[in-house]
């Protein structure tokens, strides 16, 4: 947040709160107890957010592009709500992400040293992401 306005932007909007909402300058897509790896005890019955890095990326930043582009080219009301299309490859991407794996270990009753272990498999996990991401997206345009 301190970053967009910083730059003289607002401040994002959720992507899941998304009816009318101006995504003109991008959106976030954050949520609260969120990981990098597929949580264990997912909400409502657990502690963690079902919307995981993968999730986040696959299928919400994913379609968001797409479907933004489509409500672009279809004009209306809700057209200058939605990013340029040219603006995802001048973006800036942010993540803040990966406290909650550590988290999870702890609720999952695993010690210290057990976390420890846990952080080079959540660090892969995030690079390889962004990786094969950043493959998809270059391939795809």
């Amino acid at each position: 947040m301190v970053a967009a306005r910083s730059l003289g932007l607002p401040y994002l909007s959720a992507y899941l709160d998304s009816l009318g909402t101006n995504f003109s300058h991008g959106a976030n897509f954050a949520t609260n107890a969120s990981t990098i790896r597929l949580p264990t005890n997912i909400i409502p019955a657990g502690v963690f957010s079902p919307f995981y890095l993968d999730i986040q990326y696959s299928q919400q930043f994913v379609q968001f592009k797409s479907r933004s582009q489509m409500i672009r080219k279809k004009g209306g009301i809700f057209a200058t709500l939605m990013p340029k299309g040219d603006y995802f490859s001048k973006a800036l991407y942010t993540f803040d992400i990966g406290q909650n794996d550590l988290a999870e270990g702890f609720f999952g009753n695993m010690n210290i040293e057990e976390v420890n272990a846990s952080i080079p498999d959540i660090v892969n996990k995030f690079s390889i992401n962004i990786k094969v991401n950043l493959y998809y997206d270059s391939i795809s345009h």
